[in-house]
């Protein structure tokens, strides 16, 4: 599992090129960029941490923001296409706990 930090050092890496999309079972379902790895879920866990979600400030996190990263299968088919290599699926993954902790204190 990967702390705060280093969630942050990987979803900084995105080039946001959409290689991550295409193979994404969830991304291919739904049909809708909130739930592929770059549109939706990579932007949304930066966007996040930059607000202080995880590191002890208050922030109020809608169903419509948790929802596409908590639907993430964890497959790592999106790591596969990534050219920055990012860990992708490690890092929503990792994410996904700190939610929970975050949600459930």
């Amino acid at each position: 599992m990967m702390n705060i930090k280093e969630i942050h050092d990987e979803v900084k890496k995105c080039m946001y090129c959409g290689f991550c999309e295409f193979p994404c079972p969830t991304f291919n379902t739904l049909r809708s960029r909130a739930y592929g790895p770059r549109g939706g879920r990579i932007n949304l866990i930066k966007a996040l941490i930059e607000d202080g979600f995880g590191r002890g400030r208050d922030t109020e996190v809608g169903i419509d923001v948790i929802d596409p990263i908590m639907t993430c299968l964890h497959c790592a088919a999106c790591d596969t296409q990534c050219p920055a290599g990012i860990k992708i699926a490690d890092a929503i993954h990792s994410f996904k706990a700190i939610i929970l902790e975050t949600m459930l204190k």
